[in-house]
């Protein structure tokens, strides 16, 4: 056993490393607490560590603190000799090292193959992560245990929602999306689960698995007669949004039954972790003629006897849990996932109750440089020796929605994991730096000087801005006209409803990042795409120039993976902060009346989105082919490759069908044909309708649904072209910008 535990680590080391096994020596040695020693001497790198896992991350962490290499979401680079006599050492203090938001099987890993999870692993591996959310393939228990209550598999099919959707039917928010998915796509999706699964637990990683909360398809009490279900109403606390599934009450006999089921079925299927994450009324939901103890205790029961090892992970969001609920539970298998980091400060630190730090660093995987890294860095100080009771804080968790973007607040968060004390940020910096880009440079030096002063500030800032009406239209479902702008009222559809979720609301703490104009409803006002988000820059729109100079200087000395990554990054975010001031100059032209310079501006804008669009297909991580490419994957036949690029398209845009309107945008991405396609194009449309308006021709209200849904139908390919060079395309990027430093 010990042997192939090393070898296992060995594997993963030679992954991320590419160096031979004849230079590696490693031993695995169990512990109470995790712990690795890395040292080099002779050509050789020697590492002992309580985990196969844990040994991933020593690497990493000697990799990196040499600066020899650099194991990165963004990319990885390998030594190309070691140094002797170098050695790092260290053990954690956290017993549980968490990975995902549930969210995260949507908004990032939906259409991930075996390449990708195979990278993915190593990666979460290297980052010190012992546990993770994990929804891949769990439609299939689903699929096979509601038959047994009467459901036949076609409509089962139908019920269970596109893979792109699916985490959100685990969190009980939606049900019947689209064409819904396929015996096929189930099967496929369980085959790679079950290599996930058997390569997680070779690396001594544990599933989270989505246990069984409750959630039944429509009509279960028409099959099963006497179950007591309750009607959940729309998502968001039943103000908007898509329909609920429906509750059986977790308190009755008919749940205990159908439970067992469920955990019977994902037993038979893929084994059981003992390790399940419900929540009872997330974001909204109704708990009927039972009590929240009750159906808590119901919910445990069922676990218990699933497994008398049980570990029931809940999340610390929106209220959640409340006290009722751990007063009635053996809180010693609870395990509490403070997303935000701050809920237990109003919990009282869960009273005890294990719980993991938490931050929620990105919402719908949107893209944006964001990230509070003095805040992430003095961590430790409030959970060791602060002033502050924290209670039974056991690990962290980085509960991001989406993890593809901004790696060094990955890389730094999940550095704590190795330390009891504040992290030096400014040292850490330099290291992590050299580290990625191999080399240490005066450009990429203050590149990121001027990052951490802007774009990685405090996570909330003070000022905010408006929605602008069109955003709050079209989030109602309502057309715009723009001829009749100034004379429609917004329907009042949610007042009354937000009225009565009254200190509800105040329950979701939240900071967020601002998003692109880019891929905002077109508007003179457009300040952000999404639905959360302060809707104003923390900075100057053009603060970041500076740092893109930077960062190129630092690739005209040689370039790596992550310097090339990063050179698209920053030069995305430049483009789309001076997309701000052009789109200024627009409504100054239209407050003037003056067409001429309104056609200038609206160019101007344009080929900005064309210079914005070519600038991220110079990347493959920046395009919507390599997305939609995954989707298709997935697929066995033409309606199945269909269907799932569809939705993928639709998270993306309308995020679902008309009656997600609430959510247009809020998986917005910084994406090649996205940016240039449908973002492109919704934005010609309304400049068209502003000169007409301009020029005293008719106006045509504009159902931007509609729009969305027509984009995400055509399954025509995208046009192939040649992929530019990152370099040359980061300095366009940049003389664009500069030679218009006001937008004109």
């Amino acid at each position: 056993m010990t042997n192939d535990r090393a070898a296992a680590a060995l594997a993963g080391i030679q992954r991320l490393s590419g160096l031979p096994a004849g230079q590696l020596d490693v031993t695995i040695r169990p512990a109470d607490a995790d712990a690795f020693a890395a040292s080099t001497s002779g050509g050789r790198l020697r590492i002992e560590a309580t985990t196969p896992a844990v040994a991933l991350a020593g690497y990493a962490q000697l990799a990196r603190r040499t600066r020899i290499g650099s194991v990165s979401r963004s990319g990885v680079r390998r030594p190309t000799a070691l140094p002797d006599g170098a050695s790092v050492a260290a053990s954690s203090p956290y017993q549980r090292r968490v990975a995902y938001n549930l969210t995260v099987g949507g908004y990032t890993t939906p259409f991930f193959g075996w390449d990708e999870w195979e990278h993915e692993l190593d990666l979460l591996a290297a980052s010190g992560i012992n546990a993770a959310h994990i929804t891949l393939g769990q439609e299939a228990v689903w699929l096979q245990a509601f038959q047994q209550f009467g459901y036949t598999e076609t409509e089962l099919l139908q019920w269970i929602v596109p893979p792109s959707h699916q985490a959100w039917q685990w969190l009980n928010n939606i049900e019947h999306f689209g064409s819904g998915t396929t015996r096929g796509i189930v099967e496929r999706r369980v085959e790679l689960a079950h290599r996930v699964f058997a390569r997680m637990a070779e690396l001594e990683i544990t599933p989270i698995l989505p246990g069984f909360s409750g959630t039944v398809p429509p009509g279960f009490a028409e099959r099963n007669p006497g179950a007591a279900i309750v009607p959940q109403g729309l998502w968001f606390i039943d103000i908007a949004g898509p329909r609920r599934p429906d509750w059986l009450r977790t308190d009755t006999a008919d749940y205990a039954k159908a439970a067992a089921a469920f955990y019977g079925t994902q037993r038979d299927l893929f084994g059981l972790s003992g390790w399940w994450a419900v929540d009872l009324l997330h974001e909204g939901g109704k708990i009927g003629d039972t009590t929240l103890a009750a159906a808590a205790r119901g919910v445990e029961d069922a676990m218990r006897t699933a497994d008398a090892g049980y570990t029931w992970v809940v999340q610390g969001w929106g209220g959640n849990p409340q006290p009722e609920l751990l007063d009635a539970l053996d809180t010693s298998r609870l395990l509490v996932i403070d997303l935000v980091g701050e809920h237990w400060r109003t919990m009282n630190g869960y009273g005890g109750t294990p719980w993991v730090y938490g931050i929620l660093p990105n919402y719908g995987g949107r893209h944006g440089l964001y990230g509070d890294l003095e805040a992430i860095a003095a961590t430790p100080a409030t959970l060791f020796g602060g002033t502050e009771a924290v209670g039974n804080v056991v690990g962290i968790t980085d509960m991001a929605e989406g993890v593809a973007n901004n790696p060094v607040v990955w890389d730094l968060f999940h550095d704590l994991a190795w330390t009891t004390e504040p992290i030096d940020l400014d040292a850490w910096l330099d290291e992590w730096v050299e580290a990625r880009y191999g080399r240490s440079t005066e450009g990429a030096t203050a590149a990121w000087r001027v990052l951490r002063a802007h774009a990685y500030g405090p996570w909330r800032v003070d000022e905010t801005a408006p929605t602008p009406k069109e955003s709050t239209l079209v989030g109602t479902g309502q057309p715009v006209d723009i001829a009749a702008l100034d004379a429609t009222s917004v329907p009042d559809v949610l007042g009354a409803a937000v009225a009565e979720a009254g200190d509800t609301l105040d329950a979701f703490v939240v900071y967020a990042g601002t998003d692109s104009v880019v891929a905002a409803v077109p508007s003179l006002g457009a300040n952000q795409a999404s639905m959360v988000g302060p809707r104003v820059l923390p900075y100057p729109a053009g603060a970041l120039r500076p740092a893109l100079a930077g960062l190129i200087a630092a690739a005209e000395a040689g370039r790596s993976p992550s310097l090339d990554y990063d050179l698209v990054d920053v030069a995305r975010q430049v483009l789309a902060d001076h997309a701000r001031l052009v789109l200024a100059r627009i409504g100054a032209a239209v407050e003037a009346g003056d067409t001429g310079a309104f056609d200038a501006a609206t160019a101007t804008f344009l080929e900005l989105v064309d210079l914005q669009d070519a600038t991220l297909h110079a990347h493959p991580a920046f395009r919507l082919e390599t997305w939609l490419a995954g989707a298709r994957a997935l697929g066995a036949t033409a309606r199945e490759r269909a269907d799932l690029a569809e939705w993928g398209r639709r998270l993306l845009t309308s995020w679902g069908a008309r009656e997600s309107t609430m959510l247009t945008e809020y998986g917005n991405r910084d994406w090649s044909g996205l940016v240039g396609g449908y973002y492109r194009q919704r934005w010609a449309l309304w400049f068209q309708q502003l000169r007409n308006v301009l020029t005293g021709a008719p106006t045509t209200p504009i159902d931007w649904y509609a729009v969305a849904d027509a984009w995400v139908s055509d399954d025509q390919p995208l046009a192939e072209r040649p992929a530019t060079d990152v370099l040359e395309q980061a300095k366009a990027a940049l003389t664009f910008v500069t030679s218009r430093p006001d937008g004109t």
